[in-house]
């Protein structure tokens, strides 16, 4: 940790899809690196980790395991560094002008195969945010944030994929 730093936001989460389970292994590395800095961080993770099947809330944690899902590994590296830091949940889909992420690959996939898929009715439900909407949470988070709080970022809820699709 560089002196004179007041802040970590720990926003470098590499979306590399074909090895998630590595990337997320990177990922929980990056976050137990702050360790022992004694500053207040922020560390997104994503709304996809809580309970799925019903409605949760910030003071709850997900039940599911790094079998269940890689990613949990932030997730549990962050309460390792908790006592100064806060946690920032995105929505799945996070999106806005020159986007690279899930949804943007998806309508990749679309443009070139004439198909925009979706699962049986398409009825799974996936949360948004716009970037710009998410951003604004980060820096009131850090400054006045609880140590160990959860912070989910959603600005539309409950789209069914098909509508996505």
């Amino acid at each position: 940790m560089r002196r004179g730093v007041d802040a970590v936001a720990h926003l470098g989460f590499i979306h590399a899809f074909v090895n998630f389970a590595a990337v997320c292994e990177i990922d929980r590395r990056a976050v137990e690196a702050l360790v022992g800095s004694n500053r207040p961080f922020v560390v997104i993770s994503g709304t996809a980790l809580i309970t799925p099947g019903r409605v949760t809330t910030e003071e709850e944690a997900s039940v599911l395991t790094v079998h269940d899902f890689p990613r949990v590994t932030t997730e549990e590296a962050a309460q390792t560094v908790a006592d100064h830091g806060v946690r920032v949940a995105l929505a799945p889909s996070v999106h806005g002008e020159g986007d690279h992420g899930f949804v943007s690959g998806l309508i990749d996939i679309a443009r070139a195969t004439g198909v925009s898929a979706y699962v049986g009715q398409g009825q799974n439900r996936w949360n948004a945010v716009h970037r710009l909407d998410a951003a604004w949470v980060f820096r009131p988070a850090l400054e006045h944030g609880a140590a160990a709080a959860r912070y989910h970022t959603v600005a539309k809820e409950a789209i069914a994929f098909r509508t996505i699709a």
